[in-house]
């Protein structure tokens, strides 16, 4: 089985995208390999709907781009599922939204629960969470004022500015967290919660093995006329 995974960031350095191969790779299992390829052209990174729309372009061109022929599936590498629809129309493979996939997650934790993100538009991440019919069960999209490009720049003041927004999310009837970033992939563990709090990395990565041992993928049946 082969997961790919697209970065849409694409000034991001080679060291830095090795970084979160290797960690999916290391929470992948045994029969699973990683792969990951960066976007040549899009933003910096995502915390605008243009951002966010520019990005879903240029990874459906850059997928269309490659030989997905020994691809089992594939995950765009941003918790604002950018491309989503796009991609599952195009491709015809399991694509898996980080988003998405933690929500699912999130859903099976307990009744309620609440997505922290850093700088961005959460009123956005709200409308997405409730198109994907998760809305009776969200409590609030909370935010940390970070910019996400600097999200690891001082890892331990990240996880303690989040550790506070989860408090306030669990004191708000939260049952589990969802961090709404993937720069803070791994950081879920290092977090101090009375809840669960879910990575959208390792969201999307089992889910996408899940599709693929159930044989199960994306519908390519067109839609019906109005």
């Amino acid at each position: 089985m082969k997961i790919a995974v697209i970065i849409p960031n694409a000034t991001m350095p080679p060291e830095v995208q090795d970084l979160r191969r290797a960690f999916l790779q290391s929470h992948a299992a045994p029969d699973c390999t990683v792969q990951v390829w960066r976007n040549d052209a899009g933003p910096a990174s995502i915390e605008t709907e243009a951002e966010r729309d520019e990005a879903g372009v240029e990874i459906l061109r850059h997928a269309l781009r490659r030989d997905l022929s020994d691809v089992s599936a594939l995950i765009p590498w941003c918790a604002a599922d950018p491309g989503l629809d796009a991609l599952r129309e195009a491709l015809p493979l399991p694509v898996v939204g980080p988003l998405v996939s933690a929500c699912h997650a999130a859903s099976m934790l307990g009744n309620r629960f609440s997505v922290v993100m850093p700088a961005g538009n959460p009123r956005m991440t709200r409308q997405r969470v409730l198109g994907y019919g998760f809305g009776d069960k969200l409590v609030s999209v909370r935010q940390v004022n970070r910019p996400v490009l600097e999200l690891r720049a001082n890892l331990p003041d990240t996880i303690a500015r989040f550790a506070a927004e989860i408090e306030a999310a669990v004191a708000e009837g939260a049952d589990s967290v969802i961090l709404g970033c993937m720069a803070l992939f791994g950081v879920a563990a290092q977090i101090p919660a009375a809840v669960p709090v879910v990575d959208p990395a390792l969201a999307a990565l089992t889910s996408a093995e899940a599709m693929v041992r159930m044989g199960l993928n994306n519908s390519q049946k067109p839609a019906l006329a109005a």
